[in-house]
């Protein structure tokens, strides 16, 4: 395995999920008190392995399709759309 090719995935990945639900989820689950906190991690690990596997076999599929700039603009438009959508809601705001 190549680090530099490992290296940036791992960094960007690892940051990304750092305070997200994911994250929250495994801390409520830990204080719980309903799954120890080895089966928690080990629910969480597996969980996270299940959705990045189907990530990585979608992405290998996209970009067997797509140009690598469509794929960077479809995924800046998702984001801001979700984006939007957050504040949209945060805000309190309706589609009335």
């Amino acid at each position: 395995m190549r680090l530099k090719a490992i290296a940036p995935v791992f960094s960007g990945v690892f940051l990304a999920e750092l305070g997200d639900k994911t994250q929250i989820s495994a801390v409520l689950f830990s204080a719980g008190g309903t799954a120890s906190a080895r089966e928690v991690f080990l629910a969480a690990s597996l969980a996270l392995l299940a959705s990045t596997a189907l990530a990585v076999l979608g992405g290998a599929a996209l970009g067997r399709v797509l140009s690598p700039a469509a794929l960077k603009i479809m995924a800046g438009l998702i984001f801001l759309v979700m984006g939007g959508y957050y504040v949209i809601q945060a805000l309190g705001l309706t589609w009335a």
